[in-house]
């Protein structure tokens, strides 16, 4: 599965572009500001249905434009042609398309295209709360499992309606165990999943860290949660006069963390900005092949910024590991032309180079890609 073409219209600084990729690797270089980044959140956009990053959605809009558009052109390994569309209006709508077809649930377009995006952005899982890595678990799970992110909606839902019921001065001791029991077994469902996904990662990890750092240093990854110890029933039955005092609930799959490590210790605290990157990206390569052994295709490989914090040798580790079959179409950024062309012609391969100015990208291998835009 590749991306062949891609039409965006007024998203963030691309005021309009028709782009046409290879199914192998295709750059995008220029200054920082330009675009480039930009132009990978609209390819993760169509695939996850929201931004990258962390922003309402009227905020992809261009300034001073009403709606922004995207279109994506899919060539699949059946030989099928799959065209999703999308469109985000300021007055809060947005409408997805499958074939021209429209979504009734946005939910059932997710994993539908797969993609894996590596960006400065995922220094959160090292260094910000727990809340971080949960996101990161539900994000993975919910492209790879269709009703886990319905089970995750009911028990906040739940979960929230526990605590409001806390917080009242009177209620029936009835209505908290019919509560406690609704949320047990979304609870125990979501840490079942939770543990194997971390259990099946763990390995990956390992692997591809051992690779992008010539097996220099051994790290782990851990995964903590209250309900390691028991059944959630049976932590909510013992919390409960406690939850009654505080008035919130205590104990469950809110509080879950995954615990990065290097040599032993916790990665935020002993790594270094070169290692913590080097875990992060073994991470993100970890999910990939995960996507690519449950749903059998292999995801698009977005890749922002990759070389900032990295030393020489696991510079060139990465690029030999990602260039290898069963990685299929990848998306690079670089502010380095020298470093690009250097790279292309080490590697080889089916590629394409975009020369992006201002949200105009200029195709640098063809020379005759029919592309406008301005900022």
């Amino acid at each position: 599965m590749y991306l062949s073409r891609l039409l965006v219209s007024h998203f963030k600084n691309i005021d309009a572009a028709a782009l046409d990729f290879s199914p192998g690797i295709n750059v995008l270089y220029g200054d920082n500001g330009e675009g480039k980044t930009n132009l990978l959140d609209a390819i993760y956009y169509l695939s996850v249905c929201k931004s990258s990053v962390s922003v309402p959605d009227r905020d992809v809009i261009a300034y001073e434009q009403g709606e922004a558009t995207l279109f994506g052109q899919y060539a699949m390994d059946s030989g099928v042609h799959e065209k999703i569309s999308c469109s985000v209006s300021r007055e809060g709508d947005k409408f997805f398309k499958r074939n021209n077809k429209r979504y009734e649930k946005l939910s059932l377009h997710l994993g539908l295209i797969p993609v894996v995006m590596v960006s400065p952005q995922d220094t959160s899982l090292v260094y910000g709360s727990g809340e971080e890595r949960r996101k990161y678990m539900n994000f993975l799970l919910s492209q790879t499992e269709p009703d886990y992110l319905q089970t995750i909606l009911e028990y906040k839902k739940l979960l929230h309606q526990r605590n409001k019921l806390l917080k009242t001065e009177r209620f029936t001791t009835d209505v908290l165990e019919a509560l406690d029991a609704a949320l047990s077994a979304r609870g125990d469902l979501i840490h079942a999943r939770r543990r194997e996904l971390c259990s099946l990662l763990h390995p990956h990890v390992i692997h591809y860290y051992g690779l992008l750092s010539s097996g220099k240093e051994p790290v782990d990854l851990r995964y903590d949660s209250d309900l390691n110890r028991d059944s959630m029933a049976v932590m909510l039955k013992k919390g409960r006069q406690k939850d009654m005092m505080l008035q919130y609930t205590g104990t469950g799959i809110q509080r879950d963390d995954i615990c990065f490590s290097l040599g032993g210790y916790p990665l935020k605290v002993c790594g270094s900005q070169g290692q913590q990157k080097t875990y992060l990206l073994a991470l993100k390569l970890a999910q990939f092949a995960l996507i690519r052994q449950m749903k059998n295709l292999a995801p698009i490989l977005l890749l922002d910024d990759v070389f900032d914090k990295l030393d020489a040798r696991r510079v060139s580790n990465l690029l030999h590991l990602v260039a290898e079959d069963g990685f299929g179409q990848i998306f690079l950024t670089d502010s380095n032309k020298v470093r690009i062309e250097e790279i292309m012609h080490t590697l080889g391969g089916p590629h394409t180079i975009f020369r992006v100015v201002r949200g105009v990208f200029k195709d640098e291998k063809t020379k005759d890609q029919n592309i406008t835009g301005g900022a």
